[in-house]
């Protein structure tokens, strides 16, 4: 089992020449806005690239397969789950970097469970993780309002996590999706943490006392 971060990425990059072209250029992909991201933030490279190849490690296994291994890893799965098992390969990661590969980092386990729905609290690296995924330059080129939240991310990661959220809220209504329960607790939060910090006093007119 790896034991240094450097030793475990090298045996999670091993595992993906057993993955589909298309999947490891788009981790790759994915790698390069995270770093830029990363530098820009003062985050630890290193873990931001353990996670970012750990993100997509069992995304291009089938439905059934998907739900098999939640099923074995012990995954509590729920109804939406179910009818769309691609949304489990973050959290089959997660508990397969831990148990498989030796990975302790919880901000890098974070990362990889919920970078396809978000969670309520989510560690900066986390929050890298999951935006990286969803503008990353071939998913920003197919839809251009990933730009902007590109462009926002450099500003405000979690005015952005907001801005994609309400894009996924939009998209789910135009196409008559679900949305996920967690996804839905996240933006809840994130909605109410947004609110509330358009409540506060600008900074430098905090109450006298405070």
């Amino acid at each position: 089992m790896p034991g240094s971060v450097r030793a475990q990425i090298a045996a999670i990059q091993a595992e993906f020449e057993s993955r589909p072209e298309g999947l490891v250029r788009h981790v790759e992909r994915v790698l390069v806005e995270a770093l830029e991201l990363a530098v820009h933030y003062d985050l630890d490279v290193e873990r931001l690239t353990l996670a970012t190849w750990g993100h997509d490690l069992f995304r291009s296994f089938p439905p059934d397969e998907q739900l098999r291994l939640a099923i074995e890893v012990g995954l509590p799965i729920d109804v939406a789950d179910r009818a769309d098992p691609v949304l489990l390969h973050g959290p089959i990661a997660a508990v397969t970097l831990r148990e498989r590969f030796g990975v302790t980092d919880e901000e890098a386990l974070a990362a990889v469970r919920d970078h396809t729905l978000g969670a309520p609290e989510m560690p900066m690296l986390a929050k890298v993780i999951l935006l990286a995924d969803k503008f990353e330059k071939r998913k920003r080129d197919r839809t251009p309002v990933m730009k902007a939240i590109r462009r926002l991310a450099w500003r405000d990661l979690d005015l952005a996590l907001l801005c994609w959220a309400d894009w996924k809220w939009i998209q789910e209504r135009e196409h008559g999706w679900h949305s996920h329960p967690a996804h839905w607790a996240a933006r809840v939060r994130w909605v109410a943490e947004h609110h509330a910090e358009l409540a506060l006093p600008a900074r430098g007119e905090w109450p006298t006392g405070s």
